[in-house]
């Protein structure tokens, strides 16, 4: 009985941080401006407060998306290009979080990447390789945009680097089954925090 209620307690805590992990991962969508209690794609002023963004290519000249007031959402314009690249595109370039959002909410994706387009000019490319930043980590988007306005070089987000494609795919494959391996030691068997190495690489140590 003593195993059982630590082991459900040990549960509990591991789907709370999940759910916690989740919420982070919500909550940059929102703090772009694009889930609001009231209405979903009405535009914030969260992102009109910092410098305006520089786009990496001021020779891309289609129209850009408009704001329609009617729907309170982001269209694209006649001249608005298809997406570049998929969620696996958005998983190499910023990891996990944008590949969640796209995933779980590709409409509010595509309304970040509009709007982002209509504030800075830029091409669909550009405004997607720069949610996959933000949504991978806000706050250091925000300086590196910050320190752009300032007249550092711009950053060209929709490059795809092999050495961090690497790493993504490092952590996809071997880093996180073996974390979600140790969690699931820890939360769901007798053995809690005292599991050894041999018991994680073990394929048959559940008990």
């Amino acid at each position: 009985m003593m195993i059982a209620t630590n082991v459900s307690g040990r549960s509990y805590g591991t789907w709370i941080a999940l759910l916690l992990s989740l919420l982070s991962i919500a909550g940059e969508v929102s703090a772009f401006g694009i889930i609001k209690p009231s209405s979903v794609g009405r535009p914030a002023t969260r992102l009109s407060a910092q410098p305006k963004p520089k786009p990496f290519d001021p020779s891309y000249k289609a129209k850009p998306p408009t704001f329609n007031k009617a729907t309170s959402l982001w269209e694209p314009s006649v001249e608005t290009e298809e997406q570049p690249y998929g969620p696996w595109g958005s998983f190499l370039r910023g990891g996990p979080a944008p590949f969640v959002v796209r995933a779980l909410n590709p409409a509010d994706y595509d309304q970040a990447v509009f709007k982002y387009m209509a504030q800075t000019g830029c091409s669909r490319a550009e405004a997607q390789g720069n949610m996959d930043a933000f949504f991978n980590n806000a706050a250091d988007w925000a300086y590196q945009k910050g320190e752009e306005a300032r007249g550092r070089p711009v950053v060209d987000y929709t490059e795809l680097k092999p050495k961090q494609a690497a790493l993504v795919v490092t952590w996809a494959l071997f880093v996180t089954p073996f974390l979600g391996r140790c969690a699931y030691l820890i939360a769901f068997t007798d053995k809690g925090w005292e599991i050894t190495l041999d018991d994680v690489l073990s394929i048959g140590g559940m008990s």
